[in-house]
């Protein structure tokens, strides 16, 4: 499968900070303070480079149908969806410009940009389904199971984030390993692609 240019910088990255912040394994996992916090580091910045990664897709993917719109009027099923998802959001009411088809869709876009991408804050399946089924994924073509899992990851990165290391329990570095490399990228990989073929 061809993967994007931001995929595969999101793919090297993620393997940056597998080799380079996780301490090595331990088999009897009695990690060291320090150690226990580079794990957390690792989930941390692995949680925030996912994330850049589909905010940077779902930016990439309409900024392309927007600029084919505006330069030869080409349409788009995904420019339509925005349009379907987030146009109800907009008060035209008193907008002198509203009656213009390019000002409404530009104005739509522009909502969808700085209300929904720039406004994201996380992974979860809310997350992810704000940022995707706008620009015309549907919701049966993410994978439920793959859902739950991001639900997990979002909820562990916010209690590291959000409680001092008294009140957490111990992380596994394996379980983090395995699930940012071998549940959470592959699924992207397949999203990347459903992406990659929005028309």
């Amino acid at each position: 499968m061809v993967k994007s240019r931001r995929l595969r910088q999101l793919e090297s990255r993620l393997k940056f900070l597998e080799e380079n912040i996780l301490p090595a394994e331990k088999v009897n996992g009695n990690y060291t303070k320090k150690e226990q916090d580079l794990i957390r580091s690792y989930v941390l910045l692995s949680h925030a480079e996912i994330e850049a990664y589909l905010e940077d897709k779902s930016k990439e993917r309409i900024n392309k149908a927007l600029t084919d719109w505006n330069t030869n009027r080409k349409r788009s099923n995904c420019l339509k969806s925005v349009l379907a998802f987030t146009g109800n959001e907009i008060d035209f009411k008193g907008d002198q410009h509203a009656i213009n088809m390019q000002h409404r869709v530009n104005r739509t876009v522009a909502h969808y940009m700085n209300s929904v991408v720039d406004r994201n804050h996380g992974v979860k399946e809310k997350n992810i389904t704000n940022l995707l089924l706008p620009l015309g994924i549907e919701y049966s073509e993410l994978d439920q199971a793959w859902l739950g899992i991001m639900e997990s990851f979002g909820t562990t990165r916010g209690n590291i984030a959000h409680n001092t290391t008294q009140v957490q329990n111990q992380i596994d570095r394996n379980t983090e390993k395995s699930r940012i490399k071998n549940q959470i990228l592959p699924e992207l990989v397949r999203i990347d692609g459903l992406i990659r073929k929005l028309k």
